[in-house]
Formats: structure tokens, sequence, C-alpha cells
């Protein structure tokens, strides 16, 4: 073989082992790769987990002031952010498990929580 059909060969074979390589990867869903790009889902659940952790976070911030000022208002503020918490794990629960998602957990925690904010009195007026 001359030169000119060598260096073909090995050109075509770079070529096909990149390729390879690139199709390998993405189907192994590696979220980094040169052409992956993350679909609206994806976004949608990541939004859900964020607005779900800022929930719980506030939820435990307005809980420690109310043990700290026993004010009422901390309490609601408190119960209302557990709820919310709980309506965004609900959402991201539905999203992943579609129509066979069990809520009923779900539906239990927010009953608790609702009957738990009934209860909030001021202690330290």
């Amino acid at each position: 073989m001359n030169k000119t059909n060598t260096w073909l060969i090995r050109v075509f074979a770079v070529v096909l082992i990149v390729v390879c390589l690139i199709a390998y990867l993405n189907v192994q869903k590696k979220p980094s790769l040169l052409f992956s790009k993350p679909t609206i889902e994806d976004l949608k659940y990541k939004e859900l987990d964020k607005k779900r952790s800022n929930a719980e976070f506030a939820a435990k911030r307005d809980y420690a002031d109310f043990e700290k000022f026993g004010s009422i208002i901390f309490c609601n503020a408190s119960f209302n952010s557990w709820i919310e918490s709980s309506n965004y794990s609900k959402q991201m629960d539905l999203y992943i498990f579609g129509k066979e998602a069990d809520l009923s957990e779900w539906d239990t925690s927010i009953k608790d929580y609702e009957n738990e904010r009934s209860k909030c009195k001021d202690f330290n007026p």
C-alpha cells in the first residue's frame, strides 16, 4: 500500500473510534457530554427540588424563630412552609412516577401539618 491509503485508513479508524466513543457516552447519559443537553423535564425537576429545599429551609428558620420569640406568626409561617415543601415533594413524585405515584404519604403529611398549625399559640407574648 502507498502512504496515502495508509494515512486515510488511520484517519478513518480514529474518526470511527471517536464517533463510537461519543455514541457510547451519550447512551450512558453523562451530563457533561459534547452532544447532550438537559431536557426541559430535567430542569423542571431541578426547579422543584430547589423550591422544596428553600421551603424546608424557611420552615426550619421560622420554627427556630418561634422557639426563640414564641409568636404565633412564626409558628404559622413555619407550618405553611412545611406544607409548601410537602406540596413540592408531591409534585416531584408525580413528575418521576407519573400516574403510578403513591401520593397518600404526602397527603397525610400535609393534613398533619395543617392540624399542627391549628395548635399554634403564643407562649411568650
